[in-house]
């Protein structure tokens, strides 16, 4: 059995928690396929799609479904984004890409969007744009949490459905990820790192209004 905890993967094992079971998952930039072959060999899903746009990482996906017994539940797809995932899909994993290339993503195919029950998403940075461009393109968020893997990383659940727009402070700081354990922590970090920034900035250097405006909202959270 795949244990992606052991296998040091704090970040991967916290999106396969955040999975609803009995999904058919297709997880774009698979990588090594960690992820939708423990979703299937823990009996998660009954089939995932390892889908990835680089020959090198698919292959080595391809290797371990195939160690693990799984070549026909565990499908490796070469495609860019979601363009040649399965019909039968209902879930989707974006992680690990920057918020560039997931909007890209999901920009090619906002109608496919509508069919999936969830989308886990975790965006390398800009994750206050993120939402605020799921806000503008009609996506909900359902679940948000926190996970620190060497780096701190943020993660969306959410599924298209037209909402209440999001407000800056929720495009912020999440509509969830204020009952998360690592919340004060990780914008505890974040305010040291803006402090260290503002230190070396000059009060009439464009940015230093930018930042110490960040920090007197990261503060104001953070004393909620």
């Amino acid at each position: 059995m795949i244990n992606l905890s052991m296998a040091g993967k704090v970040r991967l094992q916290a999106i396969f928690d955040m999975i609803q079971p009995g999904l058919v998952i297709a997880d774009i930039g698979c990588d090594h396929g960690l992820l939708p072959i423990a979703l299937v060999k823990q009996g998660k899903c009954e089939k995932a799609y390892a889908c990835d746009v680089r020959i090198g990482p698919l292959s080595r996906a391809k290797e371990a479904i195939e160690e693990a017994g799984l070549q026909h539940q565990v499908i490796p797809i070469l495609c860019d984004g979601m363009s040649q995932i399965g019909e039968d899909v209902n879930g989707v994993v974006i992680a690990g890409m920057g918020f560039d290339t997931i909007k890209h993503i999901l920009s090619q195919d906002l109608k496919k969007c509508s069919k999936f029950k969830q989308m886990v998403i975790q965006c390398n940075g800009h994750v206050d744009e993120f939402r605020q461009w799921l806000s503008d393109h009609g996506f909900k968020i359902d679940d948000e949490r926190i996970v620190k893997d060497s780096h701190y990383y943020q993660l969306i659940s959410m599924h298209k459905e037209e909402t209440t727009p999001l407000t800056k402070e929720q495009c912020l700081f999440g509509i969830y990820t204020k009952k998360d354990p690592l919340f004060k922590e990780y914008w505890h970090y974040i305010y040291e790192k803006k402090k260290v920034i503002l230190d070396q900035l000059s009060p009439s250097h464009e940015n230093y209004m930018k930042t110490k405006a960040l920090m007197d909202r990261i503060e104001k959270a953070l004393n909620e």
